[in-house]
């Protein structure tokens, strides 16, 4: 009698299949990415946001050099008026990374993707990864542009620095991380509300509301909770120099990570739990 012995089957390498699940998820997330218009639109808005108001409030600025005081030409910050179109841009980047995942869900999309990646937290993930890099693309693009147009404006007055200055370099590469981890925030919080009205009214509630609120409590509470917000948490990430009202650069990084990477643990958990 003869025994014909079945030669063993290899059981697939797990971490293998995760790793091709993932990469699939990044493609896909590309694809609903650049062939979405609204995507194109609020991308070229940030832009716009960012270098125009840049610009325009620098060259207001200038024009009112002549008028400023000694104390204010020596405590001027060079990059100040360049970066503020970045407090709007971020909205611009909030309202995206809300419509990551609520788009989604509006259209009931989102079973389709579950059922084509059941790893909740791994889709997630790839969400994040895929829409921050395409925000770091734009974001540093606009934050380069913007720096040397608007220290050419300055330098009419000589008041610009170049690229290699102290701290110029770190503050131009914290303008884009502040947009980076605006964005991964509102993932988040687009993937805990499910609805885009919602999700969109809690970011420009903590950007735009809260601010303005803190600024009613009696001192010295007021300036104390306004430095860990993350509205100046990532302006402290893109200036030159220390204003008393704000973090130092390092610490205005880790607040606003540690903003991010709660959100997205947060909506990370939730995700995996509860139905579609």
């Amino acid at each position: 009698m003869t025994q014909v012995l079945a030669a063993p089957s290899l059981a697939p390498d797990a971490e293998a299949r995760l790793r091709g699940v993932f990469l699939a998820a990044l493609r896909s997330e590309w694809t609903k990415l650049r062939t979405v218009r609204s995507t194109m639109w609020g991308l070229a808005i940030t832009v716009l946001s960012t270098v125009g108001f840049g610009v325009l409030l620098t060259a207001i600025a200038v024009s009112q050099w002549d008028h400023r005081s000694l104390a204010e030409i020596s405590g001027f910050d060079p990059l100040l008026y360049s970066y503020a179109g970045l407090n709007v841009a971020q909205l611009c980047i909030g309202v995206l990374g809300v419509l990551v995942m609520t788009s989604e869900y509006a259209t009931g999309v989102i079973r389709l993707t579950f059922g084509a990646t059941p790893q909740r937290r791994l889709l997630l993930g790839a969400k994040v990864l895929t829409f921050g890099a395409v925000v770091a693309v734009v974001s540093l693009v606009s934050c380069v542009t913007v720096f040397f147009l608007c220290q050419a404006i300055l330098a009419t007055k000589h008041a610009g620095v170049s690229i290699g200055g102290p701290g110029v370099l770190r503050a131009v590469l914290g303008g884009a991380v502040h947009m980076v981890l605006i964005g991964v925030i509102a993932v988040g919080v687009g993937a805990l509300v499910r609805h885009t009205a919602g999700a969109v009214a809690i970011l420009f509630g903590v950007l735009l509301i809260i601010p303005g609120l803190v600024q009613l409590l009696p001192a010295p509470w007021n300036n104390d909770i306004t430095l860990y917000l993350p509205n100046s948490a990532g302006a402290a990430m893109s200036a030159v120099v220390r204003f008393p009202n704000l973090l130092s650069p390092l610490d205005g990084f880790v607040v606003l990570t540690a903003y991010a990477l709660v959100t997205f643990a947060v909506a990370s958990s939730v995700l995996a739990r509860r139905d579609a």
